[in-house]
């Protein structure tokens, strides 16, 4: 399924509809993965008794309390609420990593396929901090403990962790995006697998280029902290200022494809 859609609230003291519950059961059963150890979800549209063992209950309550990171979930879903939002971006974020795999195009970027495979990491609100961040910091040599606010903005430290897996050195200062600059060799125009680096408000920001727009107006950048995850997002192509690639890469060998898969808006990089 693309993206959740329900009428009503579901869950604990929710409307419960049964059309809006089983939606709710297939799009927990999509992202089993983000919330172990649930088991696969009846698809019935009930919400059985009592409500508070429920496994639909229970599936709900692990994704606030894992991926929203509240102390008290509530166990329920409200139509356009916080629990429901999430529940979308990280449905979008499967489709589009899944939809990537299957159409990656021949590329010696070979990096390419293990950024790709990290689309949908995503903070985790408050102190807790997700662990696949946290192997992101270290690539980058960055100190923090937390994967949210804007002093631990992770850019830098994901494009870090990328190229590591390809034995490829990150600059010093990896973890500050704009360092990137400074990597391999600047090329005069973007490639597909190639770093851009742009300057935003407070700093800069880095990312994978995956493609560009049919009229060549906006670039789609494969990012961490984009929107506080790994997603593929459009840019106007504009503000990107800086491509690099490794030293011995041949950028003869690659091109710039039209994208026109699933792709977030740019917002925010903090």
């Amino acid at each position: 399924m693309s993206t959740l859609k329900i009428t009503e609230s579901v869950g604990l003291g929710g409307t419960n509809n049964i059309n809006d519950v089983k939606a709710v059961q297939t799009a927990l059963n999509t992202l089993l993965a983000l919330i172990p150890p649930t088991e696969v979800i009846n698809v019935d549209g009930l919400i059985n008794e009592p409500l508070e063992s429920a496994k639909t209950i229970a599936a709900i309550k692990l994704f606030q309390s894992k991926i929203l990171g509240q102390l008290r979930p509530d166990g329920r879903i409200d139509p356009m609420g916080r629990t429901h939002r999430k529940i979308n971006e990280k449905l979008i974020n499967l489709s589009v990593r899944s939809d990537a795999i299957l159409k990656m195009p021949a590329t010696y970027a070979v990096w390419m396929k293990t950024a790709i495979n990290e689309l949908g990491e995503s903070e985790v609100a408050g102190t807790k901090a997700n662990p696949r961040i946290l192997s992101y910091f270290k690539a980058s040599k960055f100190w923090g403990k937390d994967d949210s606010g804007g002093v631990n903005a992770w850019c830098g430290s994901f494009v870090s962790w990328v190229m590591k897996q390809h034995h490829y050195e990150p600059v010093k200062n990896a973890f500050r995006a704009k360092e990137w600059a400074t990597f391999g060799k600047k090329i005069d125009k973007p490639l597909y697998g190639s770093i851009g680096i742009k300057t935003r408000k407070g700093g800069g920001h880095v990312a994978f280029v995956v493609g560009q727009s049919a009229d060549g107006n906006s670039l789609f950048m494969l990012g961490g902290n984009q929107n506080n995850s790994v997603n593929v997002t459009k840019y106007n192509k504009d503000v990107w200022k800086t491509f690099v690639v490794p030293a011995d890469f041949d950028e003869s060998c690659e091109t710039l494809p039209i994208y026109t898969k699933k792709a977030l808006s740019a917002g925010s990089e903090e």
